[in-house]
C-alpha cells in the first residue's frame, strides 16, 4: 500500500512537471495555423476549415545590462551595431550611441518601441556602454 501511494505521488509530480513544461513550450511556440477537424460519416475525420491566425508581436523588455552585453556579443550586427571591440571603439568616438543600440533591439523585436522614449532606460544603457568601454 505504501509503495502504491509513493508511486502515485511520483506519478502526479511527474504529470505536474510535464504539464508545466508543456504549457511553457506551447506558449513559446504557438501555432500560426488552426485547423478545425470534425468527425465525418463512418468515423472518418473531415477537415472543415483552416484558419490563419496572426501572432501578436511581443516585444520583450531587456535590462540595460543585458542589452549592452547582447550588443557586445554581436546580436545586432545585422542592424548596423558593431560587436566586441568595434562596439567599444565606435562608442568611445561617438559613432554609436545608446539610442542606436536600443533602436536595433526594437527592430529585432527584443525591446518595446516605447523604451526609445524612456530617458531613464537610455541613461542606464549609456552607463552600461560606458562600463564596457572602460574595461577595454
Amino acid at each position: 500500500m505504501k509503495s502504491a501511494k509513493a508511486l502515485t505521488k511520483k506519478t502526479l509530480a511527474g504529470f505536474a512537471t510535464l504539464a508545466v513544461s508543456f504549457s511553457t513550450t506551447a506558449a513559446i511556440a504557438a501555432p500560426t495555423q488552426r485547423q478545425v477537424v470534425t468527425q465525418g460519416p463512418h468515423g472518418a475525420s473531415k477537415l472543415v476549415k483552416v484558419a490563419m491566425t496572426s501572432q501578436p508581436k511581443v516585444a520583450r523588455q531587456l535590462s540595460p545590462f543585458n542589452l549592452a552585453y547582447m550588443a557586445y556579443q554581436g546580436w545586432f550586427t545585422n542592424e548596423g551595431v558593431p560587436s566586441a571591440s568595434q562596439l567599444i571603439r565606435s562608442y568611445k568616438i561617438g559613432r554609436i550611441s545608446a539610442v542606436e543600440v536600443a533602436n536595433a533591439a526594437v527592430q529585432t523585436n527584443r525591446l518595446s518601441a516605447d523604451t526609445l522614449n524612456d530617458d531613464s532606460y537610455l541613461a542606464s544603457l549609456e552607463t552600461q556602454l560606458k562600463a564596457l568601454s572602460q574595461s577595454d
